[in-house]
């Protein structure tokens, strides 16, 4: 998926505000989001989505953040965990 320079500056600050509590973040990949193409989804390292209670607390963290993103700027942006079993 391309990103334009907005959604790219978005992604960067996102990122930047996920990593102040969970600086092992990582991006995985970059894809749309099944239900629309034009959802951006951050498929993300260093948070186990098996791992039911970080993974809440970790979506919930950037919750505001990312309906910020959508509400000013109208760019659905999300973090999303990668599950463990992923490439295993």
């Amino acid at each position: 998926m391309v990103l334009n320079h907005v959604q790219e500056r978005l992604l960067d600050e996102l990122m930047d505000y996920a990593k102040i509590r969970y600086p092992e973040v990582g991006i995985q990949e970059i894809t749309e989001g099944p239900a629309d193409p034009e959802d951006v989804w951050v498929i993300v390292s260093g948070i186990d989505w098996d791992d039911e209670d970080r993974s809440m607390d970790f979506m919930e963290y950037l919750s505001v953040k990312q309906e910020d993103i959508l509400v000013d700027y109208g760019y659905p942006i999300c973090l999303m965990p990668i599950s463990g079993t992923v490439g295993a």
